[in-house]
């Protein structure tokens, strides 16, 4: 499985384990240096940038502006599930952004999110549980849940496992032909 990972430079130590793979990082990534082709080609997409309510943007470390939803609807996503552990996903443009670029699922939380930068714990937990049940070939939705059980039956259940079971697996919205 072709795996890709956008972070914060912050977050390298606990998102290289998650996904699997050397994150690009965000510095230096920023707005005019990004393009849709970074993204492409790939199964798996990991985001864990910052995102705020209603924004149209992703941001990395000292809000530096990484991408936009304009930038995100201009690359090719058909077949490339997204995990994304930044906060606020749940009713963003960013959201949109991603299905307008044809991915066919998404997970994300609606909220804050909560992870740690150096070891893999809460979002990051369930994205690499995801991603590596992906990667034995579940389908997304079958893979989605069984990573939320894993963590639900986990040792941990403070607060930052129980926000990290308000994630969602979000599916393009069916378009209905007229009757």
């Amino acid at each position: 499985m072709r795996v890709f990972a956008l972070v914060c430079a912050s977050f390298l130590h606990s998102v290289r384990r998650a996904s699997g793979v050397e994150p690009l990082l965000s510095p230096p990534v920023s707005l005019p240096t990004f393009t849709p082709e970074l993204i492409e080609g790939y199964d798996f997409l990991y985001f864990k940038l910052h995102g705020l309510p209603g924004q149209p943007y992703w941001y990395g470390d000292r809000w530096l502006t990484t991408l936009s939803a304009d930038q995100l609807r201009q690359a090719n996503l058909r077949g490339a599930v997204v995990f994304v552990a930044n906060c606020h996903l749940e009713g963003s443009p960013m959201l949109s952004a991603l299905f307008d670029a044809g991915a066919p699922a998404v997970v994300g939380g609606p909220g804050e999110n909560y992870a740690a930068k150096r070891r893999v714990y809460g979002a990051d937990l369930l994205g690499m549980t995801f991603r590596q049940l992906l990667a034995s070939r579940l389908p997304a939705t079958l893979a989605f849940e069984a990573a939320k059980f894993s963590l639900s039956v986990s040792g941990r259940q403070g607060r930052i496992t129980r926000d990290t079971l308000d994630f969602k697996l979000f599916e393009p919205p069916k378009t209905r032909i007229p009757e």
